[in-house]
C-alpha cells in the first residue's frame, strides 16, 4: 500500500517499545502501539513472566528516549489469545481514540504496521529502529487468528561454513521483536501481531495476529475500555471488491433483498432440518476435503487456504473472480459444500445473497440466439441467463415482483449457486441426435455462464457450480464441459475418516436394542487393511457410509456383509440402495407424524411414481421449464393422466356452475324461490324487463361455462398473480407456506367454508328461497370449512403457493368489484342498488374463491383419480418424507434429498401393479 494511499494509522509518534525488566540484568523488547492518549496496546507475552504475572513494564516512544512507567491493566484469561493492554502513569499527549475493525472473513485485506524487528540497530539515544510491515490479512474462523502474507523469502540460505552465532540469527525471523505490532486496515485497528506461522516452512514471510474480535467481548476488557474512555464501537471491516460492486449496484440493501436473504436462510434451514444423514449440517457431519484441480489463476490469493466444510468461505471469498466449481463423484457431498458457503456467506456484510437454482430447469435458448454471429451471441446467451434467473426468483417465490427480481439481478445482488448442471437433457426441439444436441445445450450453457460479467462488465460475475462432471467416475472421463472458475474436486473419504466415525457411534442406533451397531468386522479390515481394505473401497462417500449405517441398523445387512470378498462392490451398493427406505421407513413410521404408507413396500411404490414422473417431466414441457427434481402439488397432476385429470375437472367445473346458471335464470323468469312455479310453468307473464333479466342471467351462464371449460381444458391451470405489488403483504414464501397453526387454519377454514357455503346458498336460494338458502349455505359451509381445511388444508396451500391471507385478500378483491358491478347494473333489471351491491359481492367473492382456486381443484382432481398410485393427502406423505430424510423443502415444493436415490428409483424399481 502507498503511502498516500493510506489513512493517518499507523502513525509514528503512536508506537513505542516495550521493555520489560525479567531480572538478572536481563529485558523483554517489544512493540505497543498508544490507543489512547495513556493506553498502549501490545502482545501478552511481552509483559507477563513465565508464570503468567504481569511484570514492570516501561515504554518508549519512537522519538523519544525517556521511558515511560507503564502498568498492565487486562490480559485475557486465555493464553492463546496474545494480547495486553497497559496504562500509562502520565498521558503522553491529547491523541483521539483508534478505532477498532472487525474482519469477518473473506478475501486478503492489506494491512500495515510499524514495529521494531530485533535485527534493526539503535540510534544512539538507545531507540531501536522502526521498520514498516505492509502485507495481505486472512481470518482463520475456525482457528481465530489473523494470517499476515508479508511477501516473498526474504533470508538467504544457510552456508555449510557460518558459525553458531549466525546460525542462531538465521534461524531467528526477520520479524522476530516486532510482536506487538498494530495491525491496521484503513481507518482500523483490527488486530495485535503474535508471532510467525512456522518459520522453517514460510521462511518468515507468514505471521499470526490476535484479531480484535478474539478479545472484544471479554468483560474486564470491556470495564476498562469503559474506565479509559476507548472506542466503544467495533466496526466491520469490509470486503473492498464486494463495497465496489455494493456501491455501484443501484439496489444497495433494499426491503427486496433483506427479504431474499431471510427467505434463503428458511431454505436452507429447512434443507437441513429434520433427519439428518452423514452428509448433513448435523454435529456428526464428516468435513469432506477437496483439492484445486485448475483454475489457478482464479485462486492466486486462495492457494494457502484449505477447501473445508470451515474454511469454503474464506477460500472462495479470496478468489479473483469469485468463481467457484465443485466436482466430485456422486453422494460426495457437493450440495452440502454449496449449501454451507451458501450459510456463512448470508452472515459476511456486503456480500450478494446466495440463491440456490437447478440448472435441470435451464430454459434452452432460441433458435435466433444459435444462429447469432460469434461476437454477438456471448452477450445475448448472458442475457438469456439473467432472464432465466429472473424466472427462476419468481417462479419459486423468492421475489414479490418482477421489477424487484430484475434490479436484483442486474445489480449483481445475488451469488448464482447453481446445481444440476450433469442433468441438462438435450435439446427436444433439435433435429439433431440427443447426444449432440445436449452439447449444443451444454456448450450454450458455459458460454452464457462464461459472459456473465459483474456489475461493471468487466471481469466474470460471481457464481458458485456444484456438479458431477463425469457420468461415471470409476470408468469414463470428464465428459461434460465447465465453465471459467477455480474448479475443486470433492476427494473420497479417507479410511482414517470412515474409522473414526464409525468409532464415534454417532449413526443411527440398532433398531432393535437400541444401542450402536456393532462395526468390529468393518473396523477390523480397515485396521488390518488401510487403502486397501474393501471397506475403505465401497464406503469411500457420505452417501454410500449413510446407506450402509441404515441397512446395518435396521438389520438388512449385517456389518460382515459389507466386506465379503465374494460380492461385488455393486452388488453391495445395489442392496444398501434397496433396502435405504425400508430402513428409514421401519424407524420414522413410528418417531415422526404424516402418511408414511401401510409398509415400506407401500411407501416404497409411492415414492417410485413420483421419481419416474419427475423422470417423465424433464425439460420444457408446454412452455413451462421442469428441472424434473422438484415436486410441485400445482404440477403434479399429469401423474395421474393428462386429458383424463382435464375431462375430470372440466366436469367439476360445469356441474355446480350449470346448477347456478339454472338458478339464474328461474330467478329472472319466475322470481327467486320460485323453483316449483317455474317447472310446473306457472310463468308470470313475460314483460320486457323480464326479457332483459332472462339475457342477463343467460349471459352470465354462458360466460361462466366457457371461463370454466377454458380453465379446465387448458394444459397447466391458471394461476393467481402472485407477483402484484397490492397483494405482497399476503405472500408467504418457502417456510411460511407450511405453518399450519391454529390461527391460520381457523382463518383458512373459514375462507373455505364461507366461499363454498356463500355459493351453494346464493344458487339454493335463488331457486327455492332465502330460509332453505342460508340454512343450505350453514350446513356445507361448516362441513366443507372443517373437511377441507383438517384433510388437504397443506395440499391446499403448496398446490396454490398461496397462504390463506392471500387467498382472502384475492376473494375481498373480487367481492369489491363485483360489488360495485352490481350497484351498477341490478337498477337495469328494476332491482335496488342495494340488491346489486349485496348479490355483485357476494358473487364476486364466491368467483374469486373459485378461479383463483384452479389449481389446487385440479390437484385434487388428479389425487382423487390417481388414488391406486398416490395418496390422496399427498402433502401429508412428502411432509412425512421431509421429516424421514428422503425429501427436503426446495421453494414450494420439495425434492428427493439424495439425487442418488432417485436415480436409483427410476432405473431399478418399477411400480408394483399391486400399488
Amino acid at each position: 500500500m502507498r503511502q498516500e494511499d493510506r489513512e493517518d494509522h499507523p502513525l509514528p509518534d503512536r508506537v513505542v517499545e516495550t521493555v520489560m525488566d525479567l531480572g538478572g540484568g536481563r529485558r523483554q523488547w517489544g512493540t505497543g502501539y498508544l490507543i489512547a492518549d495513556r493506553a498502549v496496546l501490545t502482545a501478552r507475552h511481552l509483559v507477563v513472566d513465565a508464570n503468567g504475572h504481569p511484570g514492570r513494564v516501561v515504554v518508549h516512544g519512537m522519538f523519544s528516549s525517556e521511558p515511560l512507567p507503564a502498568t498492565v491493566v487486562w490480559t485475557p484469561a486465555s493464553t492463546t489469545v496474545d494480547v495486553a493492554l497497559l496504562e500509562l502513569a502520565a498521558p503522553s499527549a491529547r491523541l483521539k481514540n483508534v478505532r477498532w475493525g472487525r474482519i469477518d472473513g473473506g478475501r486478503p485485506r492489506e494491512v500495515s504496521g510499524v514495529g521494531f524487528p530485533s535485527r534493526q540497530g539503535r540510534n544512539p539515544d538507545g531507540v531501536r529502529h522502526s521498520d514498516h510491515l505492509w502485507g495481505w490479512v486472512t481470518l482463520q474462523p475456525r482457528r481465530n487468528v489473523l494470517s499476515v502474507d508479508v511477501g516473498g523469502a526474504t533470508r538467504r540460505p544457510l552456508d555449510m561454513r557460518d558459525g553458531q552465532e549466525q546460525v542462531k540469527r538465521w534461524q531467528t525471523s526477520q520479524w522476530s521483536g516486532a510482536s506487538g505490532t498494530a495491525l491496521f486496515c484503513g481507518p482500523h485497528l483490527v488486530g495485535v501481531l503474535s508471532r510467525d506461522a512456522d518459520p522453517d516452512t514460510y521462511d518468515g514471510t507468514r505471521l499470526h495476529a490476535v484479531p480484535v474480535s478474539a478479545w472484544w467481548d471479554d468483560p474486564e476488557f470491556v470495564r476498562q475500555r469503559r474506565r479509559l474512555g476507548l472506542d466503544a464501537h467495533c466496526y466491520p471491516v469490509s470486503d473492498p471488491a464486494a463495497d465496489t460492486s455494493a456501491a455501484a449496484s443501484p439496489l444497495t440493501r433494499t426491503s427486496a433483498e433483506e427479504d431474499l436473504r431471510l427467505a434463503i436462510a428458511q431454505q436452507i434451514g429447512a434443507f437441513t432440518s429434520g433427519w439428518h444423514g452423514v452428509s448433513e449440517e448435523a454435529d456428526q457431519a464428516l468435513d469432506v476435503h477437496c483439492s484445486a484441480v485448475d483454475g489457478e489463476e482464479y485462486a492466486r490469493n486462495a492457494q494457502a487456504i484449505p477447501i473445508t466444510h470451515d474454511s469454503i468461505d474464506a477460500y472462495y471469498l479470496a478468489l479473483s473472480p469469485r468463481r467457484l466449481v465443485i466436482t466430485g463423484p456422486s453422494g460426495s457431498g457437493k450440495t452440502i459444500l454449496a449449501l454451507r458457503l451458501m450459510r456463512r456467506l448470508l452472515d459476511v456484510p456486503g456480500q450478494p445473497v446466495p440463491v440456490y437454482f437447478n440448472l435441470a430447469a435451464w430454459r434452452v435458448p432460441s433458435a435466433d440466439i444459435r444462429r447469432m454471429t460469434p461476437d454477438a451471441r456471448p452477450r445475448a446467451l448472458a442475457k438469456c441467463f439473467e432472464g432465466w434467473l429472473v424466472d427462476q426468483l419468481l417462479e419459486n417465490d423468492l421475489v414479490v415482483t418482477r421489477r424487484d427480481a430484475q434490479r436484483l439481478v442486474e445489480g449483481r445482488r445475488i451469488l448464482p449457486v447453481l446445481d444440476g448442471m450433469d442433468q441438462i437433457l438435450p435439446d427436444r426441439a433439435s433435429a439433431e441426435p440427443a447426444s449432440r444436441s445436449q452439447n449444443f445445450v451444454l456448450d450454450d450453457l458455459v458460454c452464457a455462464l462464461n459472459s456473465y460479467r459483474d456489475i461493471h462488465g468487466g471481469s466474470r460475475g460471481a457464481l458458485v457450480l456444484a456438479t458431477r462432471a463425469r457420468k461415471d467416475f470409476e470408468s469414463e472421463t470428464c465428459d461434460i464441459p465447465l465453465p471459467e472458475g477455480s474448479v475443486v474436486q470433492v476427494e473420497r473419504l479417507t479410511w482414517r475418516q470412515i474409522q473414526e466415525h464409525l468409532e464415534s457411534g454417532r449413526g443411527p442406533r440398532d433398531q432393535k436394542t437400541n444401542s450402536p451397531v456393532d462395526w468390529g468386522p468393518v473396523l477390523g479390515d480397515i485396521a488390518a487393511h488401510g487403502d486397501q481394505s474393501v471397506a475403505a473401497r465401497r464406503l469411500d462417500t457420505p452417501w454410500k457410509l449413510t446407506l450402509a449405517e441404515w441397512a446395518a441398523a435396521s438389520h438388512h445387512v449385517t456389518p460382515a456383509y459389507l466386506i465379503t470378498p465374494d460380492t461385488s462392490d455393486a452388488d453391495v451398493e445395489e442392496e444398501l440402495l434397496a433396502s435405504f427406505v425400508p430402513s428409514v421407513h421401519g424407524y420414522h413410521s413410528v418417531h415422526t407424524s404424516g402418511t408414511s404408507g401401510k409398509s415400506p413396500q407401500q411407501a416404497m411404490n409411492w415414492l417410485t411414481v413420483l421419481a419416474q414422473h419427475l423422470e417423465q417431466s424433464r425439460g420444457t414441457v408446454h412452455g413451462v421449464s421442469l428441472s424434473g427434481r422438484e415436486v410441485v402439488l400445482a404440477r403434479i397432476w399429469p401423474v395421474a393422466g393428462t386429458w383424463r385429470v382435464r375431462f375430470a375437472h372440466l366436469a367439476v367445473h360445469t356441474v355446480p356452475l350449470m346448477f347456478f346458471g339454472l338458478a339464474c335464470v328461474i330467478a329472472a323468469v319466475s322470481g327467486p324461490g320460485h323453483a316449483g312455479d317455474f317447472f310446473t310453468g306457472h310463468w308470470p307473464a313475460f314483460t320486457s324487463a323480464t326479457g332483459t333479466r332472462l339475457t342477463w342471467a343467460l349471459c352470465l351462464s354462458g360466460g361462466l361455462l366457457v371461463a370454466g371449460a377454458y380453465f379446465a381444458l387448458r394444459y397447466w391451470p391458471w394461476m393467481p398473480p402472485t407477483h402484484w405489488p397490492l397483494l405482497a403483504f399476503a405472500q408467504r414464501r418457502t417456510q411460511g407456506l407450511r405453518i399450519r397453526r391454529g390461527p391460520r387454519r381457523i382463518v383458512s377454514g373459514v375462507e373455505i367454508g364461507s366461499a363454498i357455503g356463500l355459493g351453494v346458498g346464493m344458487a339454493v336460494m335463488l331457486a327455492f328461497g332465502w330460509v332453505l338458502g342460508i340454512a343450505v349455505g350453514a350446513v356445507v359451509a361448516a362441513l366443507f370449512g372443517w373437511f377441507m381445511e383438517a384433510k388437504v388444508g397443506l395440499d391446499r396451500t403448496l398446490s396454490g403457493n398461496f397462504a390463506p391471507e392471500f387467498f382472502w385478500a384475492l376473494d375481498m378483491l373480487g367481492a369489491v368489484a363485483f360489488a360495485g358491478l352490481g350497484a351498477l347494473v341490478f337498477p337495469w333489471l328494476d332491482y335496488s342498488w342495494t340488491t346489486g351491491l349485496a348479490f355483485g359481492g357476494c358473487f364476486g367473492f364466491v368467483l374469486g374463491f373459485g378461479f383463483f382456486l384452479v389449481p389446487w381443484l385440479r390437484y385434487i382432481t388428479a389425487m382423487t383419480l390417481a388414488r391406486k398410485e398416490l395418496p390422496w393427502r399427498l402433502a401429508a406423505f412428502l411432509d412425512w418424507a421431509r421429516k424421514a430424510g428422503l425429501m427436503t423443502i426446495s421453494g414450494v415444493g420439495f425434492q428427493f434429498r439424495h439425487q442418488e436415490l432417485q436415480e436409483w428409483i427410476v432405473r431399478k424399481r418399477p411400480p408394483s401393479p399391486s400399488a
